[in-house]
């Protein structure tokens, strides 16, 4: 999210031509996965990035000449010893990694995917971008592009619209990105949800630091508490909206739902057991409670209805991961890190243990031989 905030201003301040880089696929092991974006400007300019910064110099240096006569997807093979091939080139740096990159020259419009992707994130609506980057030459970086209340633009003709048209409709029910084979071409099926919407609990000084780690992804934060406006704004600048509310009024005053991040910080025994006798009931995203495990099992025994299996699996109490954290800064690090492995889909173990490839779950296989 903070990155597609940085390419848009990007845009708003660009004067003459620009390119945009976007990974499209990627084999094996790859700092960035595919949906990945950099622009850059004639006068050397870039925002973004696609890698490490391992492939960012050899972009700049050569994506104006290579996009002179249109798109073109470009082949870094980073596992230091296969062949160059046409259209690839080979990197001696030991990422064990492939990854196909397409250029092309942006410009607003109809087929703008910033663009729709940033009005899609203003309305708080999921948002699909199907990009073709292999196939017909006319069609590659061709795109369509859909959103949850109908809305739809393309610039995308021929035998390729209807099947790009159902693997992206397909994608903003999923909600998987993918990136493969659909019909006669190879495409970036990318899903563009809103900011997660982060809904925190609370006015006390180990609310500012959480407010601080999320503003810095790009999350949308909202601060509520029984305290007057004013105050929570002078505490809280970094939050996009403050509510004063008591316990008992929150379900009419903060709007939750199905994609909501709620953190319960409020340090009061009584509170929490209001708040969590309303909130749990809730399909939210993620429900996390601050305090020792024992004092949640408590108040959960006491609310008028027990929660069902379905509920306490999104309940997390203590929330946060096990990183020996002490303090407010480092309990807001593991607090926003296991929302972040929730998000993704993970469980926030270390890398080291992980048997698959890091971003293994960047494409959906199934789709691949479509």
């Amino acid at each position: 999210m903070k990155e597609l905030d940085d390419l848009l201003r990007a845009c708003g301040r660009a004067s003459g031509p620009v390119v945009l880089a976007t990974v499209v696929a990627v084999s094996g092991s790859s700092y960035r996965r595919p949906g990945a974006r950099m622009l850059m400007g004639a006068d050397g300019w870039l925002a973004g990035g696609v890698s490490g910064g391992c492939l960012e110099g050899d972009l700049v240096r050569k994506a104006f000449f290579w996009t002179s006569d249109g798109p073109r997807v470009l082949r870094y093979d980073t596992t230091g010893d296969a062949a160059e091939d046409e259209g690839g080139l080979s990197f001696a740096l030991g990422c064990n990694g492939v990854v196909d990159i397409l250029l092309e020259r942006w410009e607003p419009g109809p087929g703008d995917a910033l663009g729709f992707a940033a009005e899609a994130r203003k309305q708080s609506l999921r948002a699909v971008v199907a990009t073709v980057y292999r196939g017909p030459a006319d069609a590659v970086g061709s795109r369509l592009m859909l959103r949850e209340d109908g809305v739809s633009q393309e610039n995308l003709q021929g035998a390729l619209l209807e099947p790009v048209r159902a693997a992206a409709t397909e994608a903003l029910v999923r909600g998987v990105p993918w990136s493969g084979a659909c019909g006669d071409a190879e495409v970036l099926v990318e899903v563009v949800d809103p900011a997660p919407q982060v809904v925190v609990f609370g006015s006390g000084f180990d609310v500012a630091p959480v407010v601080s780690r999320a503003q810095g992804l790009g999350w949308h934060l909202t601060v509520v508490a029984d305290r007057p406006v004013e105050m929570l704004r002078r505490r809280f600048p970094g939050a996009q909206a403050h509510v004063a509310s008591r316990a008992s009024e929150v379900l009419e005053k903060v709007p939750l739902s199905a994609r909501s991040v709620v953190l319960v910080m409020t340090h009061s025994l009584p509170q929490d057991r209001e708040l969590l006798e309303r909130l749990v009931p809730l399909p939210v995203r993620y429900l996390g409670v601050l305090g020792p495990r024992a004092r949640t099992e408590r108040i959960l025994r006491e609310l008028a209805r027990p929660p069902t299996a379905a509920q306490l699996e999104k309940l997390h109490a203590p929330m946060g991961l096990d990183l020996g954290a002490e303090g407010a800064d480092e309990i807001a690090l593991s607090i926003i890190a296991e929302v972040q492995a929730v998000l993704a889909g993970r469980d926030g173990g270390r890398l080291r243990e992980r048997q698959a490839p890091i971003h293994a779950d960047a494409t959906a296989p199934e789709r691949k031989s479509a």
